[in-house]
């Protein structure tokens, strides 16, 4: 994938790049929307640091619905305490 052809792949890997020291993926990437699953810090990073815009184009590039996304944001909500109002109010039907 050419993070220059999909808008919202660099600032994602740029989120995970300053909140960890284990690299990432493009493949990682999309594993997280996919819910997945990830290191911890990363799910925080891609769900917590990232635009919701940022979000959505990174997954459609991948043919990830808004469906699997907010999936994948509420597992990692659980799991690793990641934290995002807009994908809050998606989640109470907002979206």
């Amino acid at each position: 994938m050419d993070e220059t052809a999909v808008p919202g792949l660099l600032a994602i890997r740029h989120a995970v790049e300053n909140a960890s020291h284990q690299p990432i993926t493009d493949a990682g990437i999309m594993a997280i929307l996919r819910g997945e699953g990830g290191a911890p810090s990363h799910l925080r990073a891609v769900f917590g640091d990232v635009s919701l815009a940022s979000i959505v184009s990174v997954g459609a590039s991948g043919g990830i619905s808004r469906r699997t996304i907010l999936d994948a944001y509420r597992m990692a909500r659980d799991s690793a305490a990641a934290a995002n109002p807009d994908l809050d109010a998606a989640l109470k039907g907002d979206w």
